[in-house]
């Protein structure tokens, strides 16, 4: 039991759990992917879709509108570039400046490849705000997974030891990527297929970002007790 308190066994948990995840979240994408390519995602869309947008109001599309601002490019990178900028000059976390940027470039990239090798239309219904391109899956669902929720786990990381209520930023990072996906098909531009093949295709790429940061900090803090062992 000793060997999973020390920091490889917790980081050998962290692999396993990564691993897992990512498993699971590419195996979610699969099942959504197949069912666009077989076409037999209609009716699972139609009734989800149609339950969604069944809260229609004036001011909620307000509200809406502004959510799903959130998960646009015109947000996403100020906020990165605000971030990495605190990250990198306040506090020297270099690495998690690196993985951020990573996590919000890589999410983006994938989605537009993804994007281009499905070719799905989108919903041919009134859009509520203005989308281009293919719908499958949802960038605005792929990206903010990516992006928030690694900019969610480097606060909590950050946190974590200084709070006890930290866990409340996971919490609300899980609302608010959530929200985001939830808006484009409440807005009619998106299936909600698309979206939850969004949330997870961004959330293994997530996983991968998240795995690879703790590597990396596992390594630093190696050295780092390495080095004070030699002095």
């Amino acid at each position: 039991m000793h060997y999973w308190k020390t920091p490889l066994g917790r980081l050998v948990i962290q692999l396993i759990i990564g691993l897992l995840a990512g498993i699971f979240l590419i195996k979610v994408f699969a099942e959504m992917a197949q069912g666009v390519l077989m076409n037999s995602l209609m009716n699972f869309d139609n009734v989800w879709g149609d339950f969604i947008r069944s809260f229609s109001d004036t001011r909620v599309t307000r509200s809406i509108i502004f959510v799903t601002d959130l998960g646009s490019a015109t947000i996403e990178i100020p906020l990165f570039l605000m971030a990495a900028a605190y990250l990198a000059f306040r506090i020297k976390h270099t690495w998690e400046t690196v993985i951020l940027a990573v996590a919000l470039a890589g999410g983006w990239l994938l989605n537009e490849a993804l994007k281009a090798a499905f070719h799905r239309s989108r919903p041919g219904i009134k859009h509520l705000v203005e989308a281009g391109g293919y719908s499958f899956p949802s960038g605005h669902a792929m990206v903010s997974a990516a992006f928030y929720g690694m900019l969610g786990y480097i606060i909590w990381l950050n946190l974590k030891e200084r709070t006890t209520y930290a866990w409340v930023i996971l919490l609300l990072t899980a609302v608010l990527i959530t929200a985001i996906g939830i808006s484009r098909i409440y807005l009619g531009v998106h299936f909600p297929s698309d979206v939850i093949a969004g949330f997870a295709a961004g959330g293994a790429w997530l996983a991968a970002c998240i795995t690879a940061l703790n590597g990396i900090r596992y390594y630093k803090g190696k050295r780092v007790h390495d080095g004070n062992e030699g002095t």
